[in-house]
């Protein structure tokens, strides 16, 4: 029996989950993912059309990892067997996707008289692989617009019509090879903005583009920062001694109030053309530290690290996790330049 996705209902991490690989052994934990409606009426019409899903936004918005989340709704724990991420970089051509043909290797085995089939120098690429499951893999193609402005019109035929040659495996006489998807995969796309798309290829995506008005922002901040609360401990707890104090997560108080400062922050660097804003992986690390210094306060006042870090608007304590160049340094933390 074929399993597709009949529907995505954004359930399936709303805490956080151990990671395995494709072996069953454990190899971290996946963090929530919060999809508002949006997004999942998004992923319902790529399904319902069969249509890659191209997703924008702001850096840290959740475009990379929306693909994995809906492998895991779909597959549970045995995700990675179905689960496919292409990392696209400056140099990537879209044949890498599909597959690589060793030649040199090849070439070496001719001449020491060695005959194997073709067939051993040939290694599927993450598309590839996605073609090839009896189950519809997820496929995730992260940053298409870090490679050049022909790359996405190179992936039309095999997005559109789920298939792509192999020339190196032809035979003289014999039909063309031929990789045809065994199951259309769900394919998700992101991109940065770095450059426009060609029409050609826009024409079959479904867009989406995640963003969020001020108040809704907050509240995804705050709740992304909650759930990591245990994993958080965990990860500390397994690499520090058996005396270490961090047991208990940040109150929701401490957390809503470092989440409005962040919040004030991101806005301000907005307005202020920054360098770089921090995202919620910033904001994360940013929690982190506040999380460790409040755990670790032996002041004897639960609150007291969090409200000396955020009391006073005009400094920015553990500034080092929010800001990234200097001349966000000097405009956005003067008192420490």
């Amino acid at each position: 029996m074929i399993n597709t996705i009949s529907s995505y209902t954004g359930t399936a991490l709303k805490k956080a989950a151990t990671d395995l690989d494709i072996q069953g052994n454990e190899i971290g934990i996946i963090q929530p993912y919060h999809a508002n409606k949006d997004i999942i009426k998004a992923v319902e019409y790529a399904r319902l059309l069969q249509r890659p899903l191209l997703l924008r936004g702001e850096p840290g918005c959740g475009k990379t990892r929306l693909a994995q989340a809906v492998a895991y709704e779909m597959y549970g724990k045995d995700y990675r067997n179905y689960f496919f991420e292409w990392f696209v970089k400056s140099t990537s051509k879209s044949k890498d996707g599909l597959y690589s043909y060793d030649h040199l290797a090849q070439l070496r085995d001719i001449q020491a008289g060695i005959k194997k089939p073709k067939t051993e120098y040939l290694a599927y690429g993450e598309i590839g692989k996605a073609f090839r499951t009896e189950q519809q893999a997820i496929l995730l193609i992260d940053e298409i617009d870090k490679a050049n402005i022909d790359f996405p019109n190179d992936l039309l035929l095999e997005l559109d019509q789920n298939r792509f040659d192999i020339p190196e495996l032809d035979e003289p006489g014999a039909e063309r090879v031929t990789i045809r998807a065994k199951v259309p995969p769900l394919v998700f796309i992101t991109s940065n903005d770095e450059r426009e798309l060609p029409n050609a290829f826009l024409r079959r995506c479904i867009f989406h583009y995640i963003g969020l008005d001020q108040k809704e922002q907050k509240q995804l901040w705050i709740d992304i920062v909650k759930s990591h609360q245990q994993s958080n401990i965990e990860q500390y707890m397994a690499t520090q001694p058996t005396n270490y104090v961090l047991h208990n997560p940040l109150p929701d108080g401490s957390i809503e109030a470092l989440v409005s400062r962040f919040s004030s922050l991101v806005q301000n660097m907005r307005d202020g053309n920054a360098d770089k804003t921090p995202d919620t992986s910033e904001l994360l690390d940013w929690a982190k530290i506040l999380h460790y210094y409040w755990a670790t306060d032996n002041n004897g006042d639960e609150e007291s690290v969090i409200e000396a870090a955020l009391k006073d608007e005009n400094k920015l304590e553990y500034k080092e996790v929010l800001l990234k160049t200097l001349n966000d340094y000097k405009q956005f933390a003067p008192d420490k330049i």
